[in-house]
């Protein structure tokens, strides 16, 4: 059975819930207060089956200004609009500011209802019929049936409920593929049941068992069991008004606004770049910095808009604006929302998002405008692009895309493959799927480049920096392995060299100054004359009659390019020397099991600075392991 959400439209007094109660048996005025006063406050809701093939649910919103905010709440996810008009009133101001905010949420579907048919002459029904037909010229009801009826006679009511029906037999199927998603309009507590949530199921389906969270909280959910229309059911899907019974959580704990969905399809966010359009009778009104009021999805929140320098506050095309919100909303690409004024209040724009992490700082505008274009594009290759651009140099990981383009992740992940051999993007961690924009790799790039001029500058006797003189703060943002992976990147692309290793700008011959090279000699013989007992640093500058911070800036060097060892502190050996005692070290243990500090320097002659600084200089090769007070070889090397 197709299940179709219809929604009711129009000003207050219009007969919007009598004519629900009329078509479907039920008064969808819950409060006395609604019942008593006779105007409806907030959402409404009745259903009845169509010939066992549709199952037809009503919004009922309110009609009164006041309420507009009540009436965003419950419009969102409808397939059908009805816009009921009274006879003997005509069109009034509600009836067109709905009319526009249904137009600005791309509602598609939609019939003229004209209500109380019954207390209005026939010339005063054709005149309001004119009236109407003015109002919805440019709307998606343009063209659309328009129906005389009144809910105290029966007149029209059986050719409005074929007319839903041809337009809902028209619909495409609900696609339940695609990830679930309910906004909540009500929440209560059931005696014997607890909380209950209760929304009209936008996207999906969503079974017993499955791991829902609540948004923006992030909370998640555990099921008790399902309702659809007061039965319970197993499974709920696109297009049903829905009844959750949630356990190990409170009603308070849930606002009108929050969202139920699969975690990973929704996120949370302040900033948002979105696509406007501006009401036609309402242009001038919208500035940079204009404080509004923000519906999407049963959420209302207060922020202000951004404008770029381009802004046109009278036109009423597409136009691109940030929105920058007060308090987070929960949205994913495509998400429809209505911007209202705060003082007057009044209905003056709305749009899609296209960008639900919004760049605050506005930085690149060279491009920002491309970016915004391709994200508001059908072509869903692009919109990867630009929202992998949006992403900046902390990149982002292909299961993240899937709420910033509004595709599947086996889409997305095949326009990323697309994109990288094509070489616009580049992949730093193929584990994680995570990719970074060319352009920002390109900026991490020039941020290499500047380090090395630093570091060649300041140690020109080196011939370049490891990758590790790269970490420093950028370990904040990546991976170790992600910056290899990068700096490999800028060494592909030309603007960094490796060479043996080290990183260094092309055309750069680092190295020791013939000083420096005259001194490593010297430092050589030294330690070869001196064997096992290698002279510290005190000694080599009273030996060699040089400063001791340049013998040490050498020894560095040394240890950088592996002519050198340091065991310990001040204890520096030629590699040679080490593998000697090493060979002797192996030969004692082939007939003995352990090894004490006074073996060990009877065994090479050394003191016993000299005999602990290598045996701990072993153990941290895991060549040998101390016991106690002695030494072992390491199991793999026995």
């Amino acid at each position: 059975m197709k299940n179709i959400i219809i929604g009711t439209s129009g000003h207050i007094d219009h007969g919007k819930s009598a004519l629900v109660k009329a078509l479907t048996g039920t008064d969808p005025d819950r409060f006395i207060e609604e019942k008593k006063r006779g105007i409806t406050i907030d959402i409404g809701f009745a259903h009845y089956i169509w010939e066992d093939r549709l199952d037809i649910s009503f919004v009922d919103v309110p009609g009164h200004e006041r309420f507009v905010h009540n009436m965003l709440a419950g419009v969102g996810g409808i397939d059908i609009l009805l816009l009921a008009i009274a006879a003997d009133g005509g069109v009034m101001p509600q009836t067109t500011e709905h009319l526009h905010i249904c137009n600005l949420l791309e509602i598609r579907n939609g019939i003229v209802v004209l209500t109380r048919c019954d207390l209005a002459d026939e010339e005063m029904v054709e005149l309001v019929e004119e009236e109407v037909t003015e109002l919805i010229e440019g709307t998606f009801l343009e063209d659309k049936p328009i129906i005389k009826t009144s809910a105290i006679a029966g007149t029209g009511l059986d050719d409005l409920k074929k007319e839903i029906a041809t337009i809902a037999d028209s619909l495409p199927a609900q696609k339940t593929n695609n990830p679930f998603r309910l906004p909540v309009d009500r929440r209560f507590t059931l005696k014997g049941f607890g909380t209950v949530v209760t929304g009209t199921v936008h996207s999906g389906e969503a079974n017993l068992d499955d791991k829902l969270m609540l948004f923006p909280q992030l909370e998640p959910l555990r099921i008790r069991g399902f309702q659809v229309h007061g039965q319970k059911s197993d499974r709920i899907s696109t297009g049903q008004r829905s009844a959750i019974n949630l356990t190990g959580i409170q009603k308070d704990q849930i606002e009108r606004g929050n969202q139920i969905a699969l975690p990973g399809q929704l996120v949370n966010t302040r900033v948002i770049e979105v696509e406007l359009n501006i009401i036609p009778d309402k242009t001038g009104i919208l500035k940079n910095r204009s404080k509004l009021r923000f519906f999407s999805n049963a959420q209302e929140v207060t922020g202000r808009l951004y404008t770029t320098d381009d802004f046109d506050p009278d036109a009423t095309e597409k136009q691109f604006v940030q929105v920058r919100l007060e308090n987070d909303i929960s949205c994913r690409y495509g998400d429809r929302f209505i911007i209202r004024n705060l003082s007057p209040v009044q209905t003056l724009a709305g749009g899609r998002i296209i960008a639900p992490f919004g760049n605050r700082t506005r930085k690149n505008k060279h491009r920002l405008s491309e970016s915004l274009n391709g994200l508001a594009s059908d072509d869903e290759i692009t919109r990867v692009l630009e929202a992998v651009f949006l992403s900046g140099t902390k990149g982002v990981v292909a299961d993240q895309l899937v709420p910033l383009v509004g595709s599947s992740v086996k889409a997305i992940q095949k326009s990323l493959q697309s994109l990288s051999s094509r070489g616009e993007i580049v992949s730093i961690n193929n584990e994680k799927k995570k990719f970074i924009h060319k352009f920002h790799n390109e900026r991490l790039a020039g941020f290499f480049v500047r380090t090395l001029k630093v570091f060649h500058k300041k140690q020109p006797e080196k011939p370049g920096a490891q990758g590790s003189d790269f970490f420093g703060k950028m370990s904040l943002t990546f991976s170790h392995q992600e910056v290899l992976s990068s700096l490999n990147w800028a060494v592909k692309q030309g603007f960094i060299v490796q060479t043996e290793g080290v990183y260094h700008l092309p055309g750069f011959e680092g190295g020791m100054n013939e000083r420096q090279k005259k001194l490593k000699e010297q430092i050589l013989r030294e330690l070869k004359k001196s064997g096992f007992h290698p002279p510290g640093l005190v000694n080599l500058s009273k030996e060699l009659d040089v400063d001791q911070k340049e013998i040490e800036k050498v020894l560095k060097i040394g240890l950088s390019e592996k002519w050198i060892i340091r065991a310990k502190d001040d204890l520096w050996y030629l590699p040679e020397t080490i593998e000697i005692i090493k060979g002797k070290l192996i030969d004692f243990f082939s007939t003995k099991e352990d090894l004490t500090v006074a073996d060990f320097k009877e065994l090479i002659g050394v003191s016993r600075k000299h005999g602990v600084g290598l045996l701990e200089y072993f153990d941290s090769l895991h060549l040998t392991r101390r016991m106690e007070n002695h030494r072992v070889l390491y199991r793999e090397n026995a």
